[in-house]
């Protein structure tokens, strides 16, 4: 299996799509430290720490890790069938399902290495507006589950785009609509405060991945409204 992964890494050299993919995830916070007046009226290292990572945390994970799982998977498990080599590696003999779970373990390191390069850029952000880094690797750490709790949420997904058909532009489709699911239920107040259970609000990543994250984010200084959204969730 190792032996797969690192055929696997070793093939990204050919695939600059996933290091652009990566680099996405820098786009939402430097839009928010440049174009937001809200980066500038920050009162505090924690308050500027604790608003970029909520921005990596609500908006690229939702809206542009999800999509990239899902057409980076389409693109991943069906390499091997467009170029016509599943076969030869069939002789090798190379299973399809130990292939099949080395993409899915580099799908998961894409995951990680996302949430890990926005949560840099968002630091050499912080940095360079004058704040200290004041908690911001907790909430670095904090980024990196969340990204792989969306890794896992992506699965489904990525199993139905597998099973209905292999064009990528159903895939697109698909991942959009899914996407917008999430980010629609992870953002609403019915799904978020459901309890843990058989319900949308868990089996959907939206809904959980908000009440992973929210519960790290600093409350010193939050309105009443806030502190009764955090007793809730």
């Amino acid at each position: 299996m190792l032996k797969l992964l690192r055929c696997e890494l070793a093939k990204l050299r050919r695939k600059p799509l996933f290091f652009a993919a990566a680099a996405v995830s820098a786009l939402i916070p430097l839009a928010y430290a440049l174009f937001l007046p809200d980066f500038k009226q920050f009162t505090s290292s924690r308050e500027a720490v604790d608003s970029m990572m909520a921005a990596l945390f609500q908006m690229s994970a939702y809206l542009l890790l999800m999509p990239a799982l899902v057409v980076l998977a389409s693109n991943l498990l069906f390499e091997e069938q467009d170029n016509d080599t599943l076969k030869n590696l069939v002789t090798v003999p190379v299973s399809k399902a130990s292939l099949a779970l080395a993409k899915m373990l580099l799908l998961f390191l894409f995951s990680a290495a996302f949430m890990a390069v926005g949560g840099l850029v968002n630091l050499a952000l912080v940095s360079a507006a004058g704040w200290a880094p004041e908690g911001f690797w907790r909430l670095f750490w904090v980024g990196i589950g969340q990204g792989i709790m969306m890794w896992a949420g992506a699965l489904p997904c990525i199993l139905l785009v597998v099973l209905l058909n292999r064009s990528y532009i159903i895939s697109v489709i698909i991942a959009f609509f899914y996407t917008s699911i999430n980010y629609i239920f992870g953002m609403n107040d019915l799904f978020i405060m459901q309890p843990f259970g058989l319900n949308l609000g868990t089996l959907l990543p939206g809904p959980l991945t908000f009440r992973w994250y929210f519960q790290y984010l600093d409350f010193s200084n939050a309105g009443t409204e806030m502190l009764g959204l955090l007793e809730r969730v």
